[in-house]
């Protein structure tokens, strides 16, 4: 899968699983992108099979949905 994919996958999933969350007044920061993060890892998820040059999945994720305007930092 392409990343350009994955990371579309990965934002449709971050808005689903917000929606099941309590999240803090001023929206949802980089605690919240952990905490999903690590939810996807637990689970296993095959969403987090993407190629990511070395870098930390995490923070791959955690920009990506900075630059989609779904975290406030």
């Amino acid at each position: 899968m392409k990343q350009k994919e994955v990371r579309t996958l990965i934002v449709r999933e971050w808005d689903r699983w917000l929606q099941a969350q309590s999240i803090e007044p001023g929206g949802p920061t980089g605690k919240d992108s952990l905490k999903f993060f690590f939810e996807l890892q637990d689970a296993r998820s095959p969403l987090l099979d993407f190629q990511s040059r070395g870098r930390d999945k995490w923070r791959v994720i955690h920009s990506w949905l900075l630059s989609e305007e779904r975290l406030s930092e």
